[in-house]
Formats: C-alpha cells, sequence, structure tokens
C-alpha cells in the first residue's frame, strides 16, 4: 500500500479505519529513534503494562520536557504523549498532528500508512 500519508486524513474522515492512539504511537515509535532516557523510559513503561499512575508522572515529565525544546524538536515528544495518556480513537484532526509530528521524526511515509492501518 504505497502512497501518502496525508490520504489517512481522508480515510479516517470518511469512517473507513478507526486508528487508536495506542496502536498507532507505538507503531510508530517502532521507526524513531530512542535517543534520550525519558523516551526510553516512556515507551518500556508502555510495553510493561505500567499502572495509570505511573504513566501520569512520565506525561509530566514529556510535557516538562516539550516545555524546554525548540517546537520544530518537538514531535517526537507529542507523540510520546500518546503512550503515556490513555486509549482513544484519532479523528482526523489528531491524525495530522501525528503524521506532521512523525514526518519531523523521519519516519517514511510508508510506515506511516503501516502504522495507523495495524
Amino acid at each position: 500500500m504505497a502512497g501518502d500519508a496525508d490520504s489517512l486524513i481522508r480515510e479516517i474522515d470518511e469512517g473507513a479505519i478507526s486508528p487508536m492512539t495506542h496502536i498507532v504511537t507505538r507503531n510508530l515509535y517502532r521507526h524513531i529513534s530512542l535517543s534520550d532516557a525519558l523516551r526510553e523510559k516512556v515507551v518500556a513503561a508502555f510495553d510493561d503494562c505500567s499502572q495509570p499512575h505511573d504513566m501520569a508522572a512520565l506525561e509530566a515529565a514529556v510535557w516538562a520536557e516539550i516545555g524546554k525544546t525548540s517546537v520544530e524538536n518537538q514531535g517526537g515528544l507529542r507523540l510520546l504523549i500518546g503512550l503515556t495518556r490513555p486509549n482513544e480513537i484519532i479523528d482526523w484532526y489528531l491524525a495530522e498532528f501525528m503524521i506532521l509530528w512523525a514526518r519531523e521524526e523521519g519516519v517514511t511515509e510508508q510506515h506511516i500508512i503501516d502504522a495507523f492501518h495495524d
């Protein structure tokens, strides 16, 4: 399924797919470098099914890091928030941001599409 990840917006808007934040975010993070201890910790906690209170503390840490990071370098951190919060359906609006952030992290169009279709 080759193509442009922007096509996902139409698929979501038309109801053809109903991706969930945990699955999509984790799939995207298979192609994003865990370049620092915080990213490693959040992904490991998610993979280990940490308790909600543990994830709340990690979410606060990620937001603090976002606050210290230039806007053009926040994409991967903003995606990471998806692993710290309850699982939810991704609407077209959130999908636009997730696609942008994944692109900022160097995720290929095909990997983005695949992440939303899993």
